[in-house]
């Protein structure tokens, strides 16, 4: 998703429990709960703070302390490393969990992998979430401002294109989406991004090719990566049963390809030139550079309005492929 990550770019069923594993932190276990700040009890959101978390992820374990509920939230210390505080309900901090990164990665790999065994990919090409109905989808054109550029975005499905991935044993074959962005009338950017549909419904994200111009002329691939060779964690874009709370990653490759997702709302009326969208669900994207961004999805129609932290990118038109 690169620029597009920046504009664009299940409790029960197999899908659902991907995307609580994937939503969180790499290292939370399936037993936890991710939590709202807001509802995470005061004394442990000052453990929090005191002692280098912030006020973002937390999770409340499965078991306690005694008898006390069990929280447990990534913090840094003084020297830059990362931990999991633990901290039982009346703010006492227990200890700090500290793993290296090649334990943590390990054991993220393995969880993924378990997790992975009972998602099924049976046409995984026929993105048909109601939220991103990409199967259906011939080309979107946004059109906005950001950082000050006049940005124009056209995202087609490439249908006649391929790729495939192994995914728990199983070959999936990616539904192929060309993001072109063009700046002041200059090409920026083009990527390639690669999604699958599992049968639960939720949309995964398996990686990008992207190309980054300046000039007209070719100067990187920045932001590139792919499932099963950058990653062994497959993004989740969308989730199948949106509900206020959810959390996913659309990316979880590495310490600059990262994207923490959360559903902030489903209801938001967007009026974009393409048209008025109601009962839109709004995701709050936390990049890896640490800014905050949001995408609005219509049902029916996909994205229509992108949000970076100054400008905004609006739908100007939707065609589908039915349409003549």
């Amino acid at each position: 998703m690169t620029n597009m990550e920046m504009k664009t770019s299940l409790f029960t069923r197999p899908g659902m429990a991907v995307v609580l594993l994937l939503g969180v932190l790499a290292a939370t276990s399936f037993a936890s709960t991710a939590m709202k700040w807001e509802d995470v009890p005061e004394a442990v959101r000052k453990t929090i703070l005191a002692n280098g978390g912030k006020a973002d992820s937390v999770d409340k374990e499965g078991h306690k302390i005694k008898g006390m509920a069990v929280y447990e939230a990534e913090a840094k210390d003084k020297k830059g490393g990362v931990g999991d505080l633990v901290i039982t309900e009346d703010g006492t901090l227990v200890t700090v969990k500290h793993d290296d990164a090649a334990d943590r990665a390990q054991e993220q790999s393995a969880r993924v992998a378990k997790v992975l065994e009972a998602v099924k990919f049976s046409h995984p090409r026929d993105i048909t979430n109601p939220f991103v109905p990409l199967a259906s989808l011939k080309q979107d054109v946004l059109e906005g401002t950001e950082d000050g550029k006049h940005v124009h975005i056209t995202r087609t499905v490439m249908p006649n294109k391929r790729k495939s991935f192994t995914i728990a044993g199983q070959k999936v074959d990616a539904l192929v989406v060309e993001d072109r962005e063009m700046e002041d009338g200059q090409l920026a950017e083009v990527a390639l991004d690669y999604f699958a549909q599992d049968d639960a419904g939720t949309v995964f994200y398996l990686g990008e090719d992207v190309d980054e111009y300046e000039g007209g002329k070719l100067k990187g691939h920045k932001g590139s990566w792919m499932f099963g060779k950058d990653t062994q964690v497959p993004g989740v874009l969308f989730p199948a049963h949106p509900k206020v709370g959810a959390r996913f990653k659309s990316e979880d490759v590495s310490k600059d390809i990262n994207e923490r997702d959360e559903i902030v709302s489903v209801s938001e009326t967007v009026v974009t030139p393409a048209g008025t969208y109601k009962n839109c669900v709004k995701v709050r994207e936390k990049l890896a550079d640490g800014t905050t961004e949001y995408k609005y999805y219509a049902r029916g129609v996909g994205v229509v309005r992108e949000v970076p932290p100054k400008g905004d990118v609006l739908l100007k038109s939707h065609t589908t492929r039915e349409a003549k």
